[in-house]
């Protein structure tokens, strides 16, 4: 005889069959569940990295110029003659003359000028009129050099060059064709030497020719700054003190002290033999006798 299962008997079992088969399900896809939730969490966005901090450009202010007595003007041209055999050619304004190098371009004009081919160093020189100050003028000589935005620093008083002129003195920094330039102004003042100079070189450059045709600097006649005519002992007596022995030093030194002294002197050559004296075995330069 067959057995045909009770309708509650055949619930019972549909039931246990799905039951079976959720577990089943939630079984496999727990796996995928868990998986995804995973892949969300290493998903989150970060949130983005700051700006690159940026550095503003760097203002470099132009070099300071130098107070009164502190800078080349007084070091370099006070009291200072050119070098040992330094010659030139003439360059003159009214009773002033300065020798520059042979290879110098000249170029005159309101303000004479002598440079070098490319302008890298030179001098530019001229006029300026009575009751006026030559400091007045010296941005007019600096653009015959090529020479603009210049910036002067206080003035001195100075001896320039051979004949011991008084002048006005100052140091300046400019541009020659956008780029950084030093420059050196002087002034003499009296009857016909009303002259101003403006010396300038890139900066960076050699000076030296510059130093030198401002050091040459002499007046027609003297100048007034040498009435004795002796100065060419004295810068003879101080060329050598600088190679002498330095068991001679002190005779060099106390014969420069008596022949500069000399200078103001309208009596000052006879005051030579006492100064030939004074440098006995370390030797008379020629110019002294």
């Amino acid at each position: 005889m067959n057995h045909i299962p009770s309708k509650r008997a055949f619930v019972a079992l549909s039931l246990l069959s799905l039951t079976f088969a959720c577990k089943e399900k939630e079984e496999t896809e727990a796996p995928k569940k868990a998986a995804s939730s995973a892949a969300a969490a290493t998903s989150v966005a970060l949130p983005p990295p700051p700006p690159a901090a940026t550095t503003a450009a760097q203002v470099v202010p132009d070099a300071p110029v130098p107070a009164a007595g502190s800078g080349l003007a007084k070091a370099e041209l006070d009291g200072k003659e050119p070098d040992a055999g330094w010659m030139g050619t003439s360059l003159s304004v009214s009773k002033l003359t300065f020798l520059h190098p042979k290879d110098w371009t000249a170029k005159t004009g309101d303000f004479s000028a002598a440079t070098t081919a490319d302008r890298s160093n030179g001098i530019a020189a001229g006029k300026y009129p009575d009751g006026a100050s030559g400091a007045s003028l010296r941005d007019a000589a600096a653009k015959a050099l090529g020479l603009s935005e210049c910036s002067w620093g206080a003035s001195d008083t100075i001896s320039l060059g051979k004949d011991k002129l008084s002048a006005e003195a100052a140091d300046g920094t400019c541009k020659r064709d956008g780029k950084a330039a030093k420059a050196l102004f002087v002034a003499t003042s009296g009857k016909d030497m009303n002259v101003l100079a403006v010396g300038s070189w890139d900066d960076g450059k050699d000076n030296k020719a510059v130093l030198n045709t401002l050091r040459s600097a002499k007046g027609a006649g003297g100048g007034g700054g040498d009435a004795t005519g002796i100065a060419a002992c004295c810068a003879a007596i101080k060329q050598n003190m600088a190679s002498a022995p330095i068991m001679y030093q002190g005779a060099y030194a106390a014969a420069l002290g008596a022949c500069s002294a000399a200078m103001s002197n309208p009596q000052g050559k006879q005051a030579l033999g006492a100064v030939r004296g004074m440098l006995g075995a370390a030797g008379v330069p020629a110019a002294c006798k």
